[in-house]
């Protein structure tokens, strides 16, 4: 697994964004299931020290549906619900959605997932987050969140 870390601004708005490259030894369509299938998705969409239960996990993957999870720590019970609206997806290559608190999805960060099939077994993914900074070393920093949860990812396909 490589990563490649960048804090950049996109050429085409002035708000803050990062990008993190990670390349997965899986193939495109697994790794498109990681991030569109539930029961999937609940085994990794969180960092390292935290869970997501499988019932806080839905997905209606259409142009304008919904998702939602909830995010846990496991000692203390304290819950992070999260929820986006999909808003561009081009299976097995690109997807985009918000990303947020359920209560204000459409005025939340933008993701972009980009998947690359380096061969049939590699797949490298670029994502990309428009409307948050590199907050990388900060409590809770997303940057560090969405790595952390990559590294679950990984884990999650290698498995």
């Amino acid at each position: 697994m490589n990563t490649i870390d960048t804090n950049s601004e996109t050429a085409t708005t002035d708000q803050p964004s990062f990008t993190i490259v990670r390349d997965f030894a899986a193939p495109r369509a697994q790794v498109w299931d990681a991030w569109t299938n539930p029961d999937t998705m609940a085994r990794w969409f969180h960092p390292e020290t935290l869970i997501t239960p499988r019932e806080s996990v839905t997905v209606d993957l259409r142009v304008g549906g919904e998702y939602t999870y909830t995010m846990r720590i496991p000692d203390t019970g304290q819950e992070f619900p999260t929820a986006g609206r999909y808003r561009r997806i081009e299976e097995p290559r690109r997807l985009d959605f918000t990303w947020g608190s359920p209560d204000a999805i459409d005025d939340a960060p933008l993701v972009s997932v980009i998947l690359d099939e380096i061969d049939p077994a590699t797949t490298r993914m670029t994502f990309t987050v428009v409307g948050l900074p590199n907050d990388s070393g900060s409590d809770a920093s997303a940057y560090d969140g969405w790595n952390s949860a990559f590294n679950v990812l990984d884990a999650e396909i290698v498995g």
